[in-house]
């Protein structure tokens, strides 16, 4: 039978390699001649990812953040389906990943470090042969280690494709406003006590879902943070006459979530959160002071800050932990000081990962002190975590990463200068770094996930868009 010109035209093209496979005739090319488009290549889809990456990333809040074995395991799948379906959906330029090279190949030593540690294997010589502490649980772990890895990618690649980041971080900041109110409301109805799953209330303080009164603290002040920032957006809006009912609208629900996220920041009486969220909503708010756009209503600025400040001079409990912070920062000190010696047992290798418990219980000096250490289950301070993990090598390339991704979105801000959402993500992630540093919020796996996917969104602005 002779052939038709399509047939032909698709044979010439190349693309017709299936033809010289025997007993195989292919499908036959559009009428039209032109290439049919894959299936998931539909606007719809790639337009629900801003609502399906934000819920993503939120899930595990309801879910204790995620922490333990199977909780890293859960976000590293989650994140990794979210990470394929945007590789699919909106697959990032040559030049992305050319910038983001660099980077993978710090995360991929650190990594290997990791499993080095893990299968016991020696590499420098005269240093005792390292012994992991827990090697049952480094598969699930890495998987949180990797979850967090994914994270930064998605946030990178939305920055670099130009995906809809307006919605995107609408739907991040009100799905977790969303978990902080259902916490807020189980616990004033009194819903706690019939619930063994959360642990909403530790010692009068909120702790919510995810059951730690301090990390709660973070999240609900880097919610703040962003609310913040957009609300300051929206009044240059409403100033310079831009009264639409969509305007309108929006300040109505960010003036709804920043009040949760307020609600719940101060519920928990965590100080540094408080604090370190306080000084960065004043920095927020002395910034757009100086952007002169307002004129006599610069007033609308200082809203957010000066609401915070009545809030936290009329909370009884944290005025009362206020004042006991000189006797429980002397029993951190004691902490640390317990667990950079037990780092410093295994300086080059550390202890592998999720072997905290392990090396804590095996390690307590006194029986005094095991009264009051034998439930902690972190170093309360990444640096110490991280030694603890994998030792001086791996603290020195998760430091050498981290420069890296400070030098890069510094020299991205230089070059395009941060509008008010851009730098009030800066300071949600500058409160989980400082918060980190005292206390357990970056060994909770969905606070580093939060933590990271902010980080890469400032990072992939550096990229050209696809």
């Amino acid at each position: 039978m002779r052939r038709s010109a399509a047939w032909a035209r698709h044979d010439q093209a190349g693309t017709g390699a299936g033809s010289r496979l025997p007993g195989y005739s292919g499908a036959l090319p559009p009428s039209d001649g032109t290439a049919t488009k894959p299936f998931w290549d539909q606007p719809f889809l790639r337009s629900s990812l801003a609502i399906v990456i934000p819920v993503a990333l939120t899930s595990g809040m309801l879910f204790r953040g995620f922490d333990g074995a199977q909780g890293a395991a859960a976000c590293c799948v989650i994140n990794g389906l979210v990470l394929m379906a945007v590789l699919v959906l909106q697959p990032p330029s040559r030049a992305f990943w050319l910038r983001a090279t660099p980077l993978l190949m710090l995360a991929g030593v650190a990594a290997l470090w990791l499993m080095i540690v893990a299968a016991d294997i020696s590499l420098i010589p005269f240093v005792d042969r390292p012994v992991a502490f827990a090697p049952d649980l480094f598969a699930p772990q890495f998987g949180g280690w990797m979850a967090g890895l994914y994270a930064f990618l998605l946030g990178a690649i939305v920055a670099a494709n130009r995906t809809d980041e307006h919605n995107l971080m609408n739907t991040l900041l009100f799905a977790n406003c969303g978990v902080l109110l259902i916490g807020l409301l189980v616990r004033s109805l009194g819903g706690q006590d019939a619930l063994d799953y959360w642990s909403l209330s530790r010692q009068g303080r909120f702790a919510g879902t995810i059951g730690n009164a301090n990390v709660t603290a973070v999240v609900a002040g880097m919610m703040a943070l962003l609310a913040t920032g957009r609300l300051l957006r929206l009044a240059q809006d409403l100033s310079q006459g831009l009264r639409e009912r969509r305007t309108i609208a929006s300040v109505v629900c960010h003036i709804a979530a920043w009040l949760v996220a307020v609600t719940a920041l101060v519920a928990t009486a965590s100080r540094a959160p408080i604090i370190i969220t306080a000084l960065l909503m004043g920095a927020l708010t002395l910034r757009n002071f100086g952007l002169g756009r307002i004129g006599r209503r610069r007033a609308l600025y200082a809203v957010p800050a000066v609401v915070l400040i009545i809030a936290i001079a009329q909370a009884d409990l944290l005025q009362h932990r206020l004042g006991t912070t000189g006797s429980e920062w002397d029993a951190r000190l004691a902490l640390w000081a317990h667990y950079w010696d037990v780092a410093m047992m295994s300086p080059v290798y550390g202890y592998g990962l999720g072997g905290f418990s392990s090396i804590n219980l095996f390690t307590m000096p006194t029986v005094e002190f095991a009264q009051g250490a034998w439930i902690v289950n972190s170093a309360h301070g990444i640096l110490l975590q991280l030694l603890l993990v994998g030792g001086v090598p791996y603290l020195l390339l998760m430091a050498a990463l981290l420069w890296r991704v400070a030098r890069d979105i510094g020299r991205a801000r230089a070059l395009h200068p941060w509008s008010t959402r851009n730098w009030a993500m800066a300071a949600a992630v500058v409160l989980a770094l400082a918060c980190g540093m005292v206390d357990i919020v970056l060994d909770v796996t969905s606070t580093i996930v939060l933590m990271l996917f902010l980080a890469g969104l400032l990072w992939g602005r550096m990229s050209p868009a696809r």
